[in-house]
């Protein structure tokens, strides 16, 4: 049996190695355009950070490690067309100055392209100038123009711009962030965590809420100089980074195959396409969300790693797995707090159709003997009116140990608990580490008073 994977992406890879796992003796190949394998789409804040020394050390593996898994990986090879009914992958293979035409026949072929951040609706030649650092290319070139910049707009105020500014904060930049609604890092986090968040933002750094930018305004020679925003004011700037989420990559198979109306490939619980033979991972995908299972593009390297093994296990394994719930948990630091995130906030409820009730609380002690005057944890959990079912939950905190209830608190949504479960469940005490009421007994006791 041939696999063949369109893609050296987070899932593209997962999927490659865990169908040499389930059977080593499968032949896997993987097609990869560029000459990087793996690249984590946020290096470009930890190159900036010096949390590490260059660029090229933000992969995931390398290509060596792959073959020593007995992996076939063609790289800087553009597949140009996949023939369904022969079951056939053409692709040109750049090597040096010459192009080389081939073409590879699969029983399985795995989708994994990933995706790109998300085009503008301005001119090409404007578009040209704004940054985007989702590539390795991309942050390559982004790590020079943003370190030349002095007055830099970033547009979006969501986890990508946020993390960004994170970086840049202690520099002597004077930064605009730039988000067409009323409130930050929305879908992730209500106010009560948003503000304590805002309170912390350096003072060089500018935060423009319910504004949308119209054009870029460019010199003679075609370079940023400036903003046109949607109040008709003009901001003066010399570099810009579009900060939105990514969007699928599906030029090549977009005619070919089902798609769905936020442009993800059309599959089953099993990631299976419309052709049985074919599957789609990793950015490709919509995931189910929540209790409801609604289907929701939600581009996380977590998922990516989940859909690939799916498909792999799918493809191999007598015993299908479904696409499991997803809730969207994300942890991310900012301004010396973790943030972290699962599931339905409060604001969002309402799009879901659900009626939800919710409780916040901060706490500053973590252990019962633990009298210190720097611990700071903020808790809030979302629940259904009616049944008191948890739906999600956010935090902020100084302590990364307590980041993990984030993970609980995923694993219990998933499972369907409520607060009448949560409120007597069993954790741990031991007077040095923890209280003797965990934080989410006594938040769910709250939420039952309430």
């Amino acid at each position: 049996m041939r696999v063949v994977i369109v893609g050296g992406s987070h899932a593209g890879i997962a999927a490659a190695r865990h169908l040499k796992k389930i059977a080593p003796a499968v032949e896997v190949m993987l097609i990869e355009r560029t000459n990087v394998l793996g690249f984590i789409g946020n290096s470009l804040n930890l190159y900036l950070e010096g949390f590490i020394e260059n660029l090229a050390a933000a992969k995931t593996v390398k290509p060596s490690q792959l073959l020593a898994e007995q992996i076939n990986v063609l790289m800087n090879t553009e597949v140009t067309a996949i023939d369904r009914k022969a079951k056939k992958v053409d692709f040109v293979i750049q090597a040096k100055n010459e192009q080389i035409q081939d073409s590879v026949h699969y029983d399985y072929l795995i989708l994994a392209t990933g995706s790109s951040q998300y085009q503008t609706d301005f001119s090409h030649k404007t578009q040209a100038e704004i940054t985007h650092y989702k590539t390795f290319s991309q942050a390559k070139a982004a790590f020079e123009k943003i370190s030349a910049a002095k007055k830099l707009a970033i547009i979006g105020a969501g986890l990508i711009g946020f993390e960004l500014v994170e970086s840049l904060a202690h520099s002597d930049k004077e930064i605009y962030l730039i988000e067409q609604m009323d409130s930050v890092l929305f879908r992730y986090f209500d106010q009560e965590i948003t503000q304590k968040l805002l309170k912390k933002m350096p003072e060089n750094v500018h935060l423009l809420l319910n504004t949308e930018v119209k054009d870029l305004q460019l010199d003679e020679k075609g370079r940023i100089q400036g903003l046109q925003l949607s109040n008709e004011e003009n901001l003066a700037c010399d570099s810009v980074v579009y900060a939105i989420n990514p969007r699928p990559n599906i030029s090549l198979f977009a005619a070919d195959l089902a798609m769905n109306p936020d442009g993800t490939i059309a599959c089953n619980d099993y990631l299976q396409t419309a052709d049985q033979a074919i599957y789609a991972v990793g950015d490709l995908v919509a995931v189910h969300f929540n209790i409801d299972c609604v289907p929701l593009y939600i581009p996380l390297v977590s998922n990516a790693y989940r859909t690939g093994i799916i498909a792999a296990s799918n493809i191999l394994l007598k015993e299908k797995i479904p696409l499991p719930k997803s809730q969207r948990t994300i942890v991310s630091e900012l301004f010396n707090s973790y943030l972290a995130s699962t599931g339905v906030n409060e604001v969002e409820a309402p799009y879901y159709g659900l009626k939800t009730q919710a409780v916040v609380k901060s706490y500053q002690n973590e252990g019962f003997f633990d009298q210190t005057d720097d611990f700071e944890l903020t808790l809030k959990i979302v629940f259904d009116e009616d049944s008191k079912r948890l739906l999600g939950g956010q935090l902020m905190t100084n302590s990364r140990s307590q980041v993990e209830l984030v993970n609980t608190l995923s694993a219990l949504i998933t499972m369907g608990a409520d607060l009448y479960q949560l409120s007597t469940m069993d954790f741990y005490f031991n007077p040095k580490l923890s209280l003797p009421l965990n934080f989410l007994n006594d938040l769910a006791l709250e939420g039952i008073i309430k």
